[in-house]
């Protein structure tokens, strides 16, 4: 007597008597192409999809360091990941940077030649292209301005591996760089998404305090304060939760890094004049 034949997985050819293969993961039965069939797929995947944005997000605004958490205790499934969820943050920033009052992530060539510590370097190399390009100095101003805004969009990245290095001075006894990147990306992210979103609000008033001939200097400070505060708040809960520690060693911690990312954003800067340079 022959012994019946069961089913086998049309990727691995592999015995199966379930619903998917146990070598390699496929699933058994692909012979329903009805509409409804694909229609219902469609919409498992993408209310599956719109769940894990949704909960990535209130969880990266309202559990500062929660998702770093939850990366690096393994409960990654219902979370977008560290480096998916920072270029999600990265396009939305450049999307709402048109309606915003600043742009911290791109300096114009204004800024780089006279607001950078470097910009006696830069006004001496931008003269010398100038004068080699036979252009007017706003036809480059043009140019790097608009350039410099298409390689921040790439460039910004930089910024979280350097933080990270921060973070691992603080913490290398106890996790490995990896650890700290993960913390690193999903902080960054939330910094992408609140300079967008705070660039924005600050924009009326800041354009009605103007035009009443309030001092700029003050105005300045003002949304530097407004902006830079809750960033401050956001890293000291993040840092808590993700590198528990007691509140003074925290606030420590949070001071030390809060530095650190301004001289990770000059660093940016930096190699973000550069790099517009030489490619206009």
């Amino acid at each position: 007597m022959v012994a019946a034949i069961g089913p086998r997985c049309v990727e691995c050819g592999a015995d199966v008597s379930g619903r998917y293969c146990a070598q390699c993961g496929e699933a058994v039965a692909h012979h329903d192409y009805s509409l409804k069939h694909l229609a219902e797929e469609a919409l498992e995947t993408v209310a599956h999809v719109d769940g894990r944005v949704f909960s990535t997000f209130r969880a990266l605004i309202l559990e500062p360091g929660q998702l770093a958490s939850n990366f690096l205790a393994g409960r990654r499934k219902s979370q977008l990941g560290p480096v998916q969820l920072f270029l999600v943050c990265n396009v939305l920033y450049f999307l709402m940077q048109p309606f915003s009052a600043a742009a911290p992530f791109t300096s114009t060539l204004g800024m780089q030649t006279t607001m950078r510590s470097w910009s006696a370097l830069a006004r001496r190399m931008v003269a010398d292209k100038i004068d080699a390009r036979h252009v007017t100095p706003d036809e480059y101003a043009r140019q790097f301005d608009e350039t410099a805004h298409l390689q921040g969009k790439t460039l910004v990245i930089i910024m979280v591996p350097v933080f990270a290095l921060g973070v691992w001075v603080l913490y290398r006894r106890r996790r490995f760089y990896a650890e700290h990147l993960v913390f690193a990306f999903y902080t960054y992210a939330f910094l992408l998404l609140w300079m967008g979103v705070s660039t924005i609000v600050v924009k009326p008033p800041l354009l009605s305090a103007l035009k009443h001939g309030w001092s700029g200097d003050f105005l300045e400070t003002a949304v530097s304060t407004f902006i830079a505060v809750p960033v401050a708040l956001y890293l000291f809960f993040a840092v808590r939760r993700t590198y528990p520690a007691s509140s003074l060693m925290t606030v420590f911690a949070t001071v030390l890094l809060s530095v650190w990312a301004v001289a990770v954003l000059t660093f940016y800067r930096f190699i973000l004049f550069f790099a517009t340079f030489y490619a206009t």
